[in-house]
């Protein structure tokens, strides 16, 4: 089954997936972790104390164009979907390596964390920049060649609903995440019901359940890579106007083909949200947009964002 969104797409014939590339090993990424730590983090304080720039909670940067990522819930497949990204033409960070503390450090040192070396993306994020500032239509026209890119591509997991490894799902906006992987999308929507409890719903909210069960009942779609938090602040734009690169792939999965836009509108009124659904989709989703907003209100409980 090939996606409806964008068109092109389905004049196209579908490819198979690139390699998606391997975990590494756990000596492997103690080891890095230690270089991580030990090294880039102390070379990063002294470059960026001389070249002048502020430093960010959780990223360090490095000479040479490289940033190393330190966060709790850091995973070295975020840095395994960059990779496979770029392979199907998406400008996103090319990922080096991953590093894990072993717990005998976590022992001394509660707050270490894992990290991932990559490549920086050049630009400035979107989410800096004011309205008048960006050329939508040409924010736009990227977006659809990019999710074109990506759409082209089958899933290594058939029909499953999945990490991008065939593993769990993860992601601020997935339901019970880490959300078990599911055999296709009909037991998606049952492990939702499950978390959400449904149809037992608080008084007051059938109206919201009855809408869901409709896009519950949606025919059937395709199955697709998802960045899973398209967001502004993911999106980096050159000087030219144009989008230089997507970051943050934490949730990338493969997921039902209108996730990628439904999940940027589940905060009704959020301009970027109907940016995509409207400018982006041109309303392929419609139905869709409003059945995940109403899930999201009977699941919001079970959100890590929340």
């Amino acid at each position: 089954m090939k996606p409806k969104f964008p068109p092109s797409v389905a004049e196209q014939p579908t490819l198979p997936c690139p390699p998606l590339g391997r975990k590494s090993s756990p000596l492997s990424r103690k080891l890095r972790f230690y270089v991580h730590e030990w090294l880039l983090i102390p070379l990063s304080e002294w470059y960026t104390y001389l070249r002048g720039i502020p430093q960010q909670p959780a990223i360090y940067y490095l000479p040479f164009g490289y940033i190393l990522k330190s966060a709790p819930r850091l995973r070295e497949e975020e840095g395994l979907a960059m990779n496979l990204a770029r392979a199907m033409g998406v400008p996103a960070p090319r990922f080096i390596s991953f590093g894990e503390p072993p717990p005998s450090y976590i022992a001394k040192h509660p707050l270490a964390t894992p990290s991932l070396l990559m490549t920086q993306v050049p630009g400035i994020e979107l989410s800096l920049l004011n309205d008048d500032e960006v050329d939508f239509e040409v924010v736009r026209s990227d977006l659809l060649s990019i999710l074109a890119s990506m759409r082209r591509f089958a899933s290594p997991w058939g029909d499953a609903v999945c990490g991008m490894d065939g593993g769990h799902l993860y992601g601020p906006l997935v339901p019970g995440s880490p959300l078990p992987p599911c055999a296709n999308e009909s037991a998606f929507y049952d492990t939702l019901r499950i978390i959400g409890n449904l149809p037992n719903v608080p008084q007051g909210a059938e109206a919201c359940l009855e809408t869901a069960e409709r896009f519950f009942a949606l025919p059937r779609h395709a199955i697709v890579f998802t960045h899973g938090d398209l967001l502004r602040h993911n999106i980096m734009v050159g000087e030219d106007g144009h989008i230089s690169g997507i970051i943050d792939w934490e949730s990338a999965a493969w997921l039902p083909e209108y996730w990628e836009i439904s999940v940027t509108t589940v905060f009704k009124g959020y301009r970027w949200g109907q940016f995509m659904d409207k400018k982006v989709a041109s309303d392929a989703y419609a139905a869709e947009v409003e059945g995940h907003r109403a899930m999201f209100s009977l699941l919001g409980d079970s959100l890590s964002i929340l």
